[in-house]
């Protein structure tokens, strides 16, 4: 089954090339501009599938006939909104294993983290409510150590 990559637009080709270079005997397909739905039906015969974020929730309907071995999301930052058309979309895709790649897993509080958690492991950190309560505000607005440290 072939690997889905979420990223931002300007990064496919990045991954065209890097995987040219390093692994080129895997068969790429990147899903992208007004021409990419006449190529959703060779989904199955590609060994990694490149989209981007605003696009993934307007071809979800398309990507799901297909399930994944691998879901990444490289500049995972992009979920960091739980409510997200984006983070929506990738938690509805079908992927045994997941991944995240980023730099800034958390930019301006502990809920962008939760969502990554969210995505990676569903219930892992509890909902976001009990997160807030359990981790955010306690580590937020009381600096607590104990709370920080687990």
């Amino acid at each position: 089954r072939p690997a889905l990559i979420v990223m931002p637009t300007s990064l496919i080709p990045n991954w065209q090339d890097e995987a040219a270079r390093f692994t080129p005997q895997l068969r790429v397909l990147a899903l992208h501009g007004s021409k990419r739905k006449a190529l959703f039906e060779q989904i199955a015969e590609h060994d990694l599938i490149l989209t981007t974020y605003a696009l993934l929730p307007r071809d979800l309907k398309a990507l799901n006939q297909q399930r994944y071995r691998l879901l990444i999301l490289d500049e995972a930052q992009n979920i960091k909104n739980p409510r997200s058309k984006a983070a929506t979309a990738a938690a509805q895709v079908q992927a045994d294993l997941r991944l995240c790649l980023t730099g800034t897993p958390l930019e301006n509080h502990l809920g962008e983290l939760w969502s990554l958690f969210h995505f990676l492991m569903p219930g892992w950190l509890g909902d976001a409510k009990a997160f807030t309560r359990d981790y955010r505000t306690p580590i937020e607005k009381r600096g607590d150590a104990q709370r920080l440290n687990h």
